[in-house]
């Protein structure tokens, strides 16, 4: 019998923190899963780590690229090689909440018309101690009217796999793979929602900090625009999506006054 579900991680460089989230995801409660995890040409141990706990776990199902591919190609390429009914994101430095997938799945069976689940995060700093909980829309229907401020916590997302390949599934973007993704399924009628309580805590790290760069918000403000053209959003949406490249070139007292107007634009700005 296939898995119920199927956990897709692509690692590329995932020390320290690989093997916090690696322990998250095989000690859930919840253990009918694969879990599919594409090495994306590492070139620290990650490689190695990954290689030690396949041999201990057969949940484990490590593919190991032969030259970089990067996230997109690497997510677009687990989603047709998952063989569960479900497509559960993880990520190499976050920690999954020991009932994630078990309260996932519930929901998932108890609202069957939805096609994508996330939830809300407990932020974590490098050394893993809390300083705070991420909140987004619970309603599909919130979810969709803020479409283009990203409401769903990628590395918390729960999706049908058949449902997602219907709606084109991941494109071949380096960056923002989850950006465009929502607003495809968002253009194809999916449904969203978010579970109200954390099931993840999402790490925020000097390489987060690195990745969220100036042609990182370039490329969200591109994927942002075309994306709002497709789901046809009310012309503040297009506003609201330059706001993180503005205020990521602003001075920090510009960008606390901007906050606070933007708050208008996007309720859940909070900086």
């Amino acid at each position: 019998m296939p898995p119920k579900i199927t956990i897709l991680m692509s690692v590329y460089n995932g020390l320290p923190y690989l093997e916090d989230a690696l322990n998250s995801i095989l000690n859930q409660t919840f253990k009918d899963f694969e879990f599919l995890i594409i090495d994306d040409c590492s070139s620290d141990a990650s490689a190695e780590i990954l290689e030690a706990y396949a041999k201990k776990d057969s949940r484990i199902k490590l593919i190991k690229n032969t030259e970089n591919k990067g996230l997109g190609a690497n997510l677009k390429k687990g989603v047709k090689l998952a063989k569960g009914d479900y497509i559960a994101r993880m990520d190499s430095d976050d920690i999954a909440f020991l009932h994630r997938l078990q309260t996932q799945y519930d929901f998932a069976i108890a609202n069957p018309d939805i096609d994508i689940i996330g939830s809300f995060a407990t932020d974590i700093n490098a050394q893993g101690n809390d300083i705070g909980i991420r909140k987004m829309p619970v309603s599909h229907e919130e979810i969709v009217k803020y479409i283009w401020t990203c409401p769903i916590i990628h590395p918390t997302a729960f999706m049908k796999k058949d449902s997602l390949l219907k709606a084109g599934s991941y494109g071949s973007e380096k960056r923002r793979q989850d950006y465009a993704l929502w607003f495809r399924c968002t253009k194809h009628g999916l449904k969203f929602a978010n579970i109200p309580e954390p099931l993840l805590k999402y790490r925020f790290a000097d390489e987060y900090f690195k990745k969220n760069n100036l042609p990182a918000l370039i490329t969200q403000v591109k994927i942002g625009w075309r994306g709002c053209t497709q789901v046809k959003a009310p012309p503040i949406a297009y506003i609201g999506v330059a706001v993180p490249l503005v205020k990521g070139i602003l001075p920090k007292p510009i960008k606390r006054c901007m906050t606070r107007i933007l708050k208008k634009v996007d309720p859940r700005n909070s900086g």
